[in-house]
């Protein structure tokens, strides 16, 4: 899963790569900005659909007010305050490593499923990069202009990419298909896995399932491979995705110069580095926590 907690501002200043330090939100002119900081963490098992679900919700969830607690401002949520353009707006993120946790013994705190720290910031990338790419989609549609040909490109590359990722090439190793830590932590000996992420035995129902998906896989490696011997190419060049696509990659992000401060100034915290952060609120109580 992924945990989120959100707080409602009107400036925040946040320490970047521990040497920058980013400020936005209320200049001294402009009182009426305000801006959301959210604390994001990734749970061990967590799924990229998942985090482009946590991504859509937390832009689309209707808790920002431009006015004071209590004088019958109406909330609303950071993409539809950008499009409004009724104020200067921010999204600040600041990712931890865990925001789940219980307290043992009343004298301890025991954190649980969390998640590696390579994923965790793979994980962490990708989560910015959607929210940065749904902010630039409606950026677009309120100023009626086109996407940026390197945004559509590359949208429909990973698109294509994950679909590949679905349907597995017959060149895919059987015993490289659920090789994935995000979702399992043990296999036996033919690559199926018998463990979930967080070392809870899977259910023979569930092995079964895989395992049929498993010997079907099986089958059209083993065609693959003897047509392959036929035609005389070299089968040691197996790979998980179709060589036109593989040999490709996406078109590098751009979002400076695209992703314009004043739709929406967007803030992406570093990863595993030391945090320093200041932020003033006057729209308490601000603080709202939630999982999807």
């Amino acid at each position: 899963s992924v945990s989120i907690v959100v707080q409602r501002f009107r400036k925040c200043k946040l320490l970047l790569n521990e040497v920058q330090w980013v400020t936005v939100g209320d200049d001294g002119e402009n009182s009426s900005s305000c801006g959301l900081l959210a604390y994001i963490s990734f749970g061990a098992s967590t799924t990229q659909p998942q985090v482009e679900t946590a991504a859509q919700t937390l832009l689309n969830l209707p808790v920002l007010t431009t006015g004071l607690w209590g004088d019958s401002s109406s909330t609303q949520s950071i993409l539809g305050l950008a499009t409004a353009s009724i104020s200067s707006c921010s999204l600040v993120i600041v990712p931890q490593a865990n925001l789940i946790s219980k307290v043992k013994g009343k004298s301890s705190i025991q954190y649980h499923g969390q998640i590696d720290k390579e994923r965790g910031e793979q994980l962490y990338d990708y989560f910015c990069s959607y929210i940065q790419g749904l902010l630039l989609e409606g950026q677009c549609k309120a100023r009626s202009e086109d996407l940026p040909e390197w945004y559509t490109k590359r949208k429909t590359f990973l698109e294509q990419q994950q679909q590949n990722k679905k349907s597995y090439s017959p060149s895919t190793p059987p015993d490289e298909m659920f090789r994935d830590a995000s979702k399992y932590s043990e296999w036996d000996e033919r690559g199926i896995p018998t463990k979930d992420s967080e070392g809870n035995a899977l259910t023979k129902s569930g092995i079964k399932k895989l395992t049929k998906f498993y010997e079907a896989h099986r089958k059209k490696h083993i065609k693959w491979k003897e047509e392959q011997q036929k035609s005389g190419d070299d089968c040691a060049s197996e790979q998980t995705l179709p060589s036109s696509v593989a040999a490709e990659a996406p078109p590098v992000e751009q979002w400076e110069g695209c992703l314009d401060g004043s739709f929406c100034h967007f803030v992406k915290g570093s990863f595993g580095k030391r945090q320093g952060l200041e932020f003033t609120s006057d729209m308490g109580p601000f603080v709202h926590s939630f999982q999807v």
